[in-house]
């Protein structure tokens, strides 16, 4: 199902979350997450300190790549709770792209269950099999040990350590990021092995 605002936006949908493009609706939801120290502590940006520093964030990382025709990130509906909890998708890529780079981010409220997993394999399925990307990138911070181990679980391969630099005032100018691939080739021959791994 396609998002009647956004056409190359899906709706996508894991075994416990809906996963669907943002609105400024979603303000108050995200701003639980994002305006906590734990959660900024591995993004290049500062904790929100206010609803409208989070509706901002909506309008430009969000509806901004959207009303360019930009393949950006959802919001994470949990269904149980029917609250958003999170986003999760590739970072404001075009519909031709040939790789991206996924980004996830998870209220910490629901750290513990999982999710990231789920969520990754879903990307993985939605960038190979419906975008038809040739490769799927990742990147996480040297200290954030737990993303390390839920990309290696799923199949991505580590292709080395570089610094980037970041504006966040809670980072120094510049961190050590470790950077993983997957590619399509790769993930079709072991998407089976992948998703019945976890579920």
């Amino acid at each position: 199902m396609h998002d009647s605002k956004y056409p190359q936006m899906k709706i996508l949908e894991t075994k416990r979350c809906i996963l669907r493009p943002a609105t400024l609706d979603d303000a108050f939801d995200l701003f639980q997450y994002y305006k906590q120290d734990i959660v900024v502590k591995y993004l290049p940006l500062n904790k929100h300190k206010s609803l409208n520093d989070t509706k901002r964030f909506i309008q430009v990382f969000f509806l901004h790549n959207y009303k360019q025709g930009k393949i950006g990130h959802f919001v994470v509906v949990f269904k149980k709770d029917k609250k958003v909890i999170g986003n999760v998708g590739f970072n404001n890529i075009l519909k031709d792209a040939l790789e991206g780079e996924i980004g996830i981010c998870i209220n910490p409220e629901y750290w513990g269950y999982n999710l990231s997993t789920e969520l990754a394999i879903e990307m993985l399925r939605y960038g190979f099999e419906d975008l038809n990307l040739k490769k799927v990138i990742a990147t996480t911070f040297d200290k954030n040990k737990y993303s390390k181990k839920t990309l290696e679980n799923i199949g991505f391969y580590y292709t080395g350590e570089y610094k980037k630099k970041v504006n966040s005032l809670v980072q120094p100018k510049s961190v050590i990021c470790h950077k993983y691939e997957m590619s399509q080739n790769s993930y079709m021959k072991n998407s089976y092995k992948i998703n019945h791994k976890f579920y």
